[in-house]
């Protein structure tokens, strides 16, 4: 059984190699395509995954501002900062006075010794700033401290907190819909390019089923040409894709170093790897597809 099965190999495993070189022009065709689309895919993977870093970033800054009424005492501030830390979700709750907030508020503005020297009386309130332990639970905390005695007022980027979140959600989601419809799409085209190369040994095939082949011994070859293709495809996109990653890495910190890209050492492996796999699940999956329809075993 073991002498069958390595007699098996020495055909099987060069016979993807052998009908690659045969198909030649074909094969190029259809490694290019893959590559076009794979490229895309990391392209597309890259943008996602720092779309996705920003907006975390963007998100965890989102901050709470509670202000709290005028002349309440110390008691009735100890009970209100311990009702506020209780609420499920707070992160953390700062308490900022007047005369800070005045301060913060100057320094965005201009030279705080001007605003102040032009302000006779500080209206701002004492406030707590909070934060939430996730982006989706600031509408739950802020409608929970609105139902809390002695607060004044509750602000947090209304509408358009909820807008940013929609809109990462809404990038994120098309972002992989695009990479999975590319992934399919590169199905296709590789089924498409065994299918043909079945075609052309439907002769040799026929011959092998009458002399007793097996069913793996036929299949085989036509999977690990798939695979093949798709590692070749996924390894050419690899280099296309890190080598934009790179370019446009240095491009963009020049003008947009108030955005966090992922450095390129981080991303080059895990896209390197990913990108490899995805092409040999995709050559095997297209490779399947075809062996399924076309040949009848």
């Amino acid at each position: 059984m073991a002498a069958v099965k390595l007699t098996s190999l020495r055909y099987i495993l060069p016979e993807p190699f052998i009908s690659l070189r045969r198909n030649f022009g074909m094969t190029v065709a259809a490694i290019m395509t893959v590559v076009l689309t794979l490229y895309l895919c990391g392209i597309f993977g890259i943008l996602v995954v720092n779309i996705d870093q920003n907006a975390t970033i963007m998100e965890s800054a989102v901050e709470i501002k509670v202000f709290i009424k005028d002349g309440i005492n110390q008691e009735q501030m100890d009970t209100l900062s311990a009702q506020v830390k209780s609420i499920p979700g707070v992160a953390s709750v700062k308490y900022v006075s007047r005369a800070e907030g005045l301060e913060l508020m100057s320094s965005k503005f201009g030279s705080s010794e001007e605003i102040l020297a032009a302000i006779d009386t500080n209206p701002l309130p004492n406030s707590y700033t909070v934060k939430a332990e996730s982006p989706e639970q600031v509408l739950s905390i802020v409608d929970a401290v609105n139902k809390l005695d002695n607060i004044l007022a509750v602000r947090y980027g209304q509408g358009s907190v909820e807008k940013m979140f929609v809109f990462m959600n809404w990038i994120r989601s098309l972002g992989t819909g695009l990479m999975v419809l590319l992934g399919f799409s590169a199905v296709i085209l590789i089924s498409m390019n065994i299918r043909l190369s079945v075609e052309a040994r439907k002769e040799e095939i026929q011959v092998m089923k009458y002399v007793g082949a097996s069913n793996s011994f036929i299949i085989w070859p036509f999977i690990l040409e798939g695979m093949l293709l798709g590692v070749l495809g996924g390894g050419v996109a690899c280099i296309l894709a890190l080598m934009s990653y790179n370019a446009m890495l240095n491009l963009l910190l020049s003008s947009l170093n108030f955005l966090t890209f992922t450095p390129f050492r981080s991303i080059a492996l895990p896209l390197v790897g990913a990108m490899l796999l995805i092409g040999l699940l995709l050559g095997a999956v297209g490779s399947a597809i075809a062996v399924r329809k076309h040949v009848n075993v």
